[in-house]
């Protein structure tokens, strides 16, 4: 379902340092049926679940997002000042700019959190299990395995925290990085007027790109042709990264011990 109720809490100090953020997460939480287990031990597997789960995102969403946003931001920076050199219009640069960042942001972010959330989560659940006392049942497996299930049932919803957290960054980050290619165009516009002599950003020739583009992909007087254009707004329409199928190897495991997980 939707989680637009928790995407609300912000990840910074406020909404995850108070109670905030796993109060929103509980009307999201899914705990499958488990015939083998108590009931006071699934009671208390939903109630703590929501604060292992925001434990995890804490945990891990600061150099995942630092890592995701540096690359996003690094591309689609070097990216659009070349495509969009002689674009006179700030507001088409800003636009392109953030649908690229925050799709790419978006996408890194999901595929680098996914393994090191999924350890943390069943890890802190665990660990507030024992602290609660909540006694093994009879079969001892029976709880692990709710753990286990209950982990992998819910982890979008921090997978999809973390990805939200990455794209609001990278298009503050990318504003930022822009600034100065922004300016330049609102000083042109100033100076000459929309229908003035045409714009050319300087920046553009400090790159690393010009000597050696093709002659197709440099840029050309005007806005930006349709077809590369195009390339930019199907960002948005980019499906987010599906989960990996049950039992697939972690597609970043040499990444785990980054994130504070154990190796597998």
């Amino acid at each position: 379902g939707s989680i637009g109720g928790v995407g609300g809490v912000g990840l910074g100090g406020g909404g995850l340092g108070g109670g905030g953020l796993p109060n929103a997460m509980q009307q999201h939480i899914k705990i499958a049926p488990a015939p083998n287990l108590p009931e006071a031990a699934r009671v208390a597997l939903a109630r703590l679940l929501p604060v292992a789960l925001t434990a995890a995102v804490r945990e891990i969403v600061s150099p995942v997002v630092e890592r995701s946003v540096t690359i996003a931001c690094m591309t689609t920076r070097e990216l659009v000042l070349k495509d969009f050199a002689v674009e006179p219009d700030a507001a088409r640069l800003r636009k392109a700019a953030h649908l690229m960042v925050s799709s790419l942001a978006g996408s890194l972010a999901l595929v680098t959190c996914r393994e090191p959330l999924k350890a943390s989560v069943a890890s802190q659940l665990r660990a507030l299990l024992q602290q609660a006392g909540v006694v093994p049942p009879a079969e001892p497996q029976a709880l692990e395995q709710a753990v286990q299930a209950a982990t992998v049932d819910n982890l979008e919803l921090g997978c999809s925290l973390i990805e939200s957290a990455a794209t609001e960054r990278a298009v503050r980050d990318i504003d930022e990085a822009l600034a100065a290619a922004v300016l330049a165009r609102q000083k042109h516009r100033d100076k000459h007027g929309p229908a003035g002599q045409p714009f050319f950003d300087p920046a553009y020739l400090q790159g690393r790109f010009p000597g050696a583009l093709p002659e197709s992909l440099r840029p050309r007087p005007g806005h930006l042709a349709p077809a590369p254009q195009r390339i930019y707004d199907d960002f948005a329409s980019l499906p987010r990264a599906p989960p990996p199928p049950p039992g697939a190897p972690p597609a970043f495991a040499a990444q785990r011990s980054q994130f504070g997980a154990p190796p597998p």
